[in-house]
């Protein structure tokens, strides 16, 4: 029987933009380093995500230690610096969770109203999440509900052979990506190791339209794929479709790519 290995990692600087692969992140309880610490919202504090606006797809956010460079094929590229941030606090929320964001630049939301074509606010949640979600006991990013998430390649590769055009990873946001592993083995695990990070698989991830979305062009798919495909087999009894695993950081420390993925149970 072959060990699986963290094959990928990415990470989301920026809720619903496009995603960063890296080889080594630190992990900690709200994450990976870097991971969704910022979100964009509407003046009245709603989240805004490519459920809605899969263009902010096109958007690529890289940090680095003085801020965040912001990329975009139809607008020139903007450098933010965290140190001419306002850190006003903005109430916001994302699912049931309220909590405050800090505000950014007039700049940085300027350019955000040009790439979506609405008025919003680019928010910051500070060095330390101001969010605890008390359903697993943890502070959060501006993740969905948990640090983060899990796909195998088997899973992926599986799903493809039901559908007459391949269907790419990044379309599924994974942060952690695993190999040499059986289709759907990730549905099994409960507690992992994978260096010095234990990891409980907590809830399998529930999907929605965000997987209809072409990264490459920020326009949903045709045809609702690959969801409408999922739903004939991976329904649960509660009607949601399901595929990954989200998983809670038990033991921080650095995660990187290559490394044995031990199931401990």
């Amino acid at each position: 029987m072959t060990t699986p290995i963290l094959s990928a990692l990415y990470r989301y600087p920026i809720k619903s933009t496009a995603g960063e692969a890296h080889s080594r992140l630190a992990a900690d309880e709200e994450g990976l380093s870097g991971d969704r610490r910022f979100m964009l919202a509407r003046p009245d504090g709603a989240f805004v995500t490519a459920r809605t606006h899969p263009q902010l797809q096109r958007v690529h956010a890289a940090l680095s230690e003085t801020g965040l460079t912001l990329r975009h094929d139809a607008l020139e590229t903007l450098v933010v610096e965290t140190a001419r941030f306002e850190r006003a606090p903005f109430a916001t929320h994302v699912w049931g969770d309220s909590f405050s964001g800090l505000t950014t630049t007039p700049e940085a939301d300027a350019w955000f109203e040009r790439a979506i074509g609405e008025p919003v606010r680019l928010l910051w949640l500070g060095e330390r999440s101001p969010r605890y979600r008390q359903a697993i006991g943890k502070r959060v990013s501006f993740a969905d509900g948990y640090p983060l998430m899990l796909i195998g390649e088997a899973s992926l590769a599986e799903l493809n052979q039901r559908l007459p055009t391949p269907h790419r990873m990044a379309q599924f946001r994974p942060n952690l990506v695993v190999s040499d592993s059986l289709a759907y083995a990730e549905d099994d695990w409960h507690l992992l190791r994978i260096g010095e990070v234990e990891l409980a698989v907590d809830k399998p991830c529930s999907r929605c339209a965000m997987i209809t979305v072409d990264p490459a062009t920020g326009e949903f798919l045709p045809g609702r794929e690959p969801l409408r495909t999922l739903a004939g087999y991976r329904k649960g009894p509660d009607g949601k479709v399901y595929f990954g695993q989200n998983l809670i950081v038990l033991k921080g420390g650095v995660l990187e790519v290559g490394a044995c993925v031990e199931i401990l149970a």
